[in-house]
This record gives structure tokens, C-alpha cells and sequence, in this order.
């Protein structure tokens, strides 16, 4: 009995893949396709789940937002800031960081800026940093603000991922 072993390359799902055609003297060639994946799921029940699992999403202030006080109970009121931007908000009298220094704020980028204000509907910023830091949030820092520049009391966040990232300690607010 032969058998032919043809190798495929790695499949969209990161598993490798390979073709097994076992020819019978008297029958057709029949072809067996084989997932690692499966194979390894087989040896190790839950793996797959757990390795995706433990992969924070991309941007995890929305989820965690949602998580803690639920879809649409929250608004975004500030994210990513340029330079111009922080500068602006020091001319218009905002409480931001000193000139020559960078905000939290204008670390990142807009999908994933290095600190969030936000406003939590029902709550007082004091009452909804609390709750945050109840529900064990992976947050560096998490504080109630009062009013400055336009935007009136709110929450302050910034997530441990940013800080994980790379951000500058001499950065404040």
C-alpha cells in the first residue's frame, strides 16, 4: 500500500495542514485531511479556547466600560490629543498638564490614545471611579475631575495596556 504526503503550508487559522492519499491495489486513492488543531484540541481539551482567551481585544476601554456599567450608561468625553490640541485647551484655561509637558492624552494614537475621559450617567465621577476600581479593572490610574475647559466633572482613565506600551512616566493627567 503506498501513501503520499503532501505538505500544504500553514492554513488562514495558523494550523498546519497535510493530505494523506492511501492508494488501495484495487480502489480509488482516498484523501484524509488532518488539523493540527483538531489533533492538539484532541491531546489538550480547551486549549484553543484558553490561548484566545487570555489575548486582550485590541482596544479594551469599551469593553471594560460596558462590562462595569453596562452598554450605553457611559459616554467618551475625551480621548486621543495632539500637541495643538493640548496647547488649545491650555490657552482656553483647561487644568491639563503644564506647557512642555505631555498629557496622558496625547500618547497613542485615536484608536488607542494613552488616557480616556469619560462620564458615567447617574454616577458622580467619585462614584463611578470607585466602581471601577471595585471591578478590578486593569487600570494604572483611574480619578475623579472636576469641571475644565469644556468639559464638565468626569472620570479620568488611563489603562494598564498604554502603560504596558511604553509610555513616558513624565507624562501626567
Amino acid at each position: 500500500m503506498a501513501s503520499l504526503i503532501l505538505a500544504c503550508g500553514l492554513a488562514p487559522c495558523g494550523s498546519a495542514l497535510a493530505i494523506r492519499a492511501a492508494a488501495a491495489p484495487s480502489a480509488a486513492p482516498v484523501i484524509a485531511v488532518v488539523s493540527a488543531d483538531d489533533e492538539a484540541e484532541k491531546a489538550n481539551p480547551g486549549r484553543h479556547r484558553r490561548e484566545h482567551a487570555e489575548a486582550p481585544p485590541p482596544n479594551d476601554f469599551k469593553t471594560m466600560m460596558d462590562r462595569v456599567f453596562g452598554p450605553g450608561r457611559w459616554r467618551e468625553t475625551s480621548g486621543y490629543r495632539t500637541v495643538a490640541q493640548e496647547n488649545a485647551l491650555r490657552r482656553a484655561g483647561a487644568g491639563t498638564v503644564p506647557a512642555g509637558r505631555l498629557s496622558r492624552h496625547s500618547l497613542g494614537d485615536p484608536e488607542a490614545p494613552g488616557a480616556y475621559d469619560a462620564v458615567v450617567a447617574g454616577l458622580t465621577p467619585a462614584a463611578a471611579a470607585a466602581r471601577l476600581k471595585r471591578a478590578g479593572a486593569p487600570l494604572a490610574r483611574v480619578a475623579a475631575e472636576g469641571a475644565h475647559g469644556r468639559e464638565g466633572p468626569h472620570l479620568h482613565i488611563e489603562l494598564v495596556s498604554m502603560v504596558s506600551r511604553g509610555a513616558s512616566a513624565s507624562a501626567e493627567n
